[in-house]
């Protein structure tokens, strides 16, 4: 569900500079705030700092459609039609105060044409998607088999990669969909979850790919141990293994208390069970996401979590993509009253709406 971002009109807005060793600066984030009579526009850079965009008389302001690969379809705006939220590219050179950066033009893609792309990206994921965990690879073939499914009925599909299917691929340090990289075939592995756009072959033993996103990730069910919430740090104990880990939590984590629904959903997708929200409207990446959201300071040890996270070096030491509280019903008691740690290998969705 790779939103597309104004990245791709950088080299039409460098111009000759693009030649030069010294490229013109390009900076690119989100609207925070806009003062309409001194001028400036305070930009939430997608580099981390905010940065003070002075605008001339004769700054130019073009807004252009999530998608757009060019100018050609860009529309003349005026500053007044500009709003925080908004997606901007700047062009133009640094400013005479340190933080600053006068702009001769602003590209511009609004939050709301923004969220309506999302949304039907993410239809058509859930829609055209499949997603699993790779048990094996012919290159010669351009041919993954994947487990598909959930915890209680997995099934092998085999997804038949053209030369020209999209990949791409997450790193362990970033959670963010929209950091995901171009990745070859070499790169995938056995044990990688991925998700892919496509179409189903015949009887849906295959499935003909047209993008796909990968990555290496653990999800697991956890109690809490420790918590430092100045530094968003979570000590855990995995329920299955019993070992201890820290799970570091960035500002996109995407941490959720579940909704009844949601908790139906996910018990519904461990155990193989009917799912009681069918439509793709309602996928379960969906009802997670309108969960509602906590804070680390509302949790306390021994609080059950479910978590989904990249895998680093240190397998002690995580990077959380996901936080799920109010699992408790997804671990069911055992005969002895223990819980029940086994969630199965699933997935939510890669994450797929971060980032965008």
């Amino acid at each position: 569900m790779c939103l597309p971002s104004l990245r791709t009109l950088v080299a039409l807005l460098l111009g000759s500079a693009a030649l030069s060793a010294q490229p013109a600066p390009r900076p690119i984030g989100v609207v925070v705030s806009i003062d309409a009579s001194g001028k400036r526009i305070t930009l939430k850079t997608d580099a981390g700092p905010e940065l003070a965009v002075e605008l001339l008389e004769s700054t130019r302001f073009l807004r252009v459609a999530p998608g757009s690969q060019d100018l050609s379809s860009a529309a003349r705006i005026a500053l007044a039609d500009l709003a925080a939220g908004d997606r901007i590219l700047a062009r133009g050179r640094p400013g005479n105060a340190p933080g600053s950066f006068s702009a001769d033009v602003i590209v511009v893609m609004s939050q709301a044409d923004l969220a309506r792309k999302h949304e039907a990206d993410r239809a058509d994921w859930e829609r055209r998607g499949i997603g699993g965990v790779i048990t094996s690879i012919d290159q010669a073939a351009r041919e993954l088999t994947i487990r598909a499914g959930d915890a209680k009925a997995f099934r092998p599909v085999v997804l038949r990669l053209p030369a020209n299917a999209r990949l791409r691929r997450y790193s362990a340090d970033s959670i963010r969909f929209s950091d995901a990289r171009p990745c070859s075939l070499g790169d995938l592995k056995p044990g990688d979850q991925v998700k892919a756009r496509g179409t189903p072959g015949e009887g849906g033993a295959s499935f003909a790919v047209e993008e796909l996103v990968s990555g290496t990730f653990r999800d697991f069910a956890a109690v809490i141990t420790a918590i430092d919430s100045e530094h968003n740090v979570l000590q855990v104990q995995d329920l299955s293994t019993k070992a201890k880990v820290e799970a570091r939590l960035l500002p996109e984590t995407l941490v959720r208390r579940l909704s009844p629904a949601a908790v139906q959903a996910l018990a519904a997708r461990i155990s193989g069970g009917p799912n009681p929200e069918p439509s793709a409207a309602h996928g379960l990446q969906s009802l997670i996401e309108a969960s509602p959201a906590f804070r680390l300071a509302e949790l306390k040890s021994g609080d059950a979590l479910v978590i989904s996270a990249t895998l680093a070096d240190d397998p002690a030491k995580l990077t959380a993509i996901t936080v799920l509280a109010g699992v408790e019903p997804l671990l069911k008691p055992s005969s002895r009253g223990a819980r029940s740690a086994d969630i199965g290998s699933w997935n939510l969705d890669l994450n797929m709406g971060l980032g965008n």
